[in-house]
């Protein structure tokens, strides 16, 4: 099970999103990506696939989706706090993980 990080505005993530974040807002902040990867095909039956979501984006080396007017990032290291903080201060939002502690 991972363990992830919410970025978003209002006083618990598990209530959810006050005020929701935006794709447009998103997109609008320096560095802030839609993410994808090309297609890849499958040698043996010709088959193209490929990964990615309309909610996954990239910021720095972080990768995250925004779902509900929250974003989510799963915290795979000590640094992604400290990645992901200018992009929670950029909207105004706060960090907190999936055992309510503040970041």
């Amino acid at each position: 099970m991972a363990y992830n990080l919410h970025i978003f505005r209002g006083t618990d993530w598990t209530d959810g999103a006050d005020e929701p974040i935006t794709a447009d807002e998103l997109l609008s902040i320096d560095g802030v990506e839609k993410f994808s990867q090309p297609p890849i095909t499958n040698p043996r039956t010709g088959l193209s696939m490929s990964m990615g979501m309309d909610n996954m984006y990239s910021y720095g080396k972080a990768v995250f989706m925004l779902e509900d007017g929250m974003i989510t990032v799963a915290c795979r290291n000590e640094d992604v706090p400290d990645v992901m903080r200018p992009l929670a201060e950029a909207l105004g939002a706060v960090i907190q993980g999936d055992e309510e502690e503040f970041y």
